[in-house]
């Protein structure tokens, strides 16, 4: 049995993970944190391509908390530590992700997941693809922890929409999960971008999307620079409840 387990990476930034500004922030982070989530399951044999195969189950994330403390540049490559948090649940894992650039932290994190039956469309126990509980590292992780998001749309303002695409779509066939942080940011103008860091971002995902279907981005100022976001299904319900935290610069 393999005990706490700490998965480590040296990642040199890539040009196409940068903001408009050139550096890195919040969606390049995210990006290394599903990256190094990833690469923690593959070493164990348990990633997507894996489980879908060997069990006819798919991982799905459900939320994710990052906050920033620093944009970077590329003069110098970051460090990845991503670690799963012990919980006691038997449906769902916690990775925690810290990211730092010679001693300084950039970055840190907290996503869950699940698997789901790919047939049935339902939650499974992690004991079916063999699980280690085990691997669980008690190691502080003062990331903020998950809230609750109301998922009502009354009185907030739409500020646009746009229909799922062919490059939005994961092995699932449905959206990606990563492909709805550009669609909380472009709610935003590059004005206030240009005058606001985003600092903190949490996102629960509720519901799942197809190719086609038309989606609606909508958002509430609950006070200055804290946002509450949607992103609305056809129906009227919500596949995404978010809220970001933003900085004047």
């Amino acid at each position: 049995m393999t005990q706490h387990y700490l998965y480590e990476e040296t990642k040199v930034q890539e040009f196409r993970d940068a903001d408009a500004d050139g550096a890195v922030g919040m969606r390049g982070y995210l990006e290394y944190f599903q990256d190094a989530a990833a690469s923690y399951m593959h070493r164990f044999g348990w990633g997507n391509d894996t489980v879908h195969e060997q069990y006819g189950v798919a991982w799905v994330y459900t939320k994710y908390r990052m906050q920033l403390y620093e944009k970077t540049i590329y003069d110098h490559p970051l460090k990845l530590e991503c670690w799963i948090e012990p919980t006691g649940r038997s449906i769902a894992v916690r990775h925690a992700l810290e990211i730092s650039k010679e001693g300084r932290l950039m970055a840190r994190g907290r996503l869950e997941s699940c698997i789901i039956d790919i047939k049935r469309q339902r939650i499974s126990r992690l004991e079916k693809i063999g699980y280690d509980p085990e691997l669980a590292l008690e190691r502080e992780n003062p990331t903020e922890e998950f809230t609750r998001i109301e998922q009502s749309a009354e009185g907030m303002e739409k500020a646009y929409s746009r229909r799922v695409r062919y490059s939005d779509l994961d092995n699932n066939a449905h959206m990606n999960n990563l492909r709805y942080i550009p669609l909380l940011l472009d709610a935003f103008s590059p004005d206030y971008h240009g005058t606001h860091l985003l600092r903190d971002l949490e996102i629960h995902y509720r519901k799942q999307c197809l190719y086609d279907e038309l989606l609606s981005v909508c958002r509430e100022e609950e006070e200055e620079g804290v946002w509450r976001m949607l992103v609305l299904k056809e129906d009227g319900n919500a596949a995404v409840c978010a809220r970001l935290r933003f900085e004047k610069t």
